[in-house]
């Protein structure tokens, strides 16, 4: 009889080949500058990723048009202004990002990018908590924080923190926010600047064990969550704790 359910039997995938076919020549020519193909894969410029819960995202690679799963990789061109969303398989293969001296050296700045935007989705979820929370834990305030300073660090960022116009700008490019409350600015240079000022919740062990949502009472009266700033936490006062 024949078995459908062999866990031991794999499908074997194709080896991608990075010989465009001739739609992937087609599309790419009719948005670039150059008409020659090699010359127009080096027109392009990475501009954002877009998860497959963006409703910008779309299911097929507008390079190659096999399916997309689970993201798409927005790209533009710097001559003609043209967008596409491709997949990251079609990056590696038939884009040689400008700038860039090499296929080898295109896809390591793409494994860069990807990194870097990996964190920026990161931070802007962890803003929602520590800067717009009421009372944000102290382990999510020193993971935002140091997730902000390495990614500075590494674009070379870090005197924005000192200009009130480049937290601004902060704000704006790395967060999306272009109007952001009196509330949020505060709590953002209280962190960055003086931490100690920036009242955040400690995690004791009833904390953890129920995770109370904002609103809700405690019934136990030797339950307490405590209202704390970071340089008084033990997260904060011990380095090897600091990030955990």
């Amino acid at each position: 009889m024949r078995q459908f359910n062999n866990s031991s039997v794999k499908e074997v995938q194709p080896e991608l080949t990075t010989n465009p076919g001739p739609l992937v020549i087609k599309t790419l020519l009719e948005n670039s500058q150059s008409d020659i193909f090699e010359d127009a894969k080096q027109e392009w410029e990475l501009i954002t990723h877009i998860s497959n819960e963006s409703e910008d995202f779309v299911e097929n690679c507008e390079l190659c048009n096999h399916k997309n799963y689970k993201e798409n990789w927005l790209i533009q061109n710097k001559h003609t202004l043209s967008l596409m969303k491709i997949g990251s398989d079609c990056i590696r293969r038939f884009i040689q990002f400008a700038g860039t001296s090499s296929q080898l050296d295109s896809n390591t700045f793409f494994d860069n990018k990807q990194k870097e935007m990996q964190v920026e989705l990161e931070l802007l979820v962890l803003y929602k908590e520590v800067i717009v929370a009421t009372l944000p834990t102290a382990r999510m305030a020193n993971r935002f924080k140091k997730q902000l300073l390495a990614l500075l660090e590494k674009r070379g960022q870090f005197h924005l923190l000192e200009r009130v116009d480049g937290r601004e700008e902060l704000l704006g490019t790395i967060f999306k926010i272009s109007n952001p409350s009196d509330k949020e600015v505060n709590n953002f240079q209280s962190l960055m600047k003086n931490p100690s000022t920036l009242p955040v919740l400690r995690e004791n062990k009833k904390y953890k064990q129920h995770k109370y949502k904002e609103g809700t009472t405690l019934n136990n009266k030797r339950s307490k969550v405590t209202n704390i700033t970071l340089a008084n936490s033990k997260s904060y006062q011990d380095p090897k704790k600091k990030y955990d």
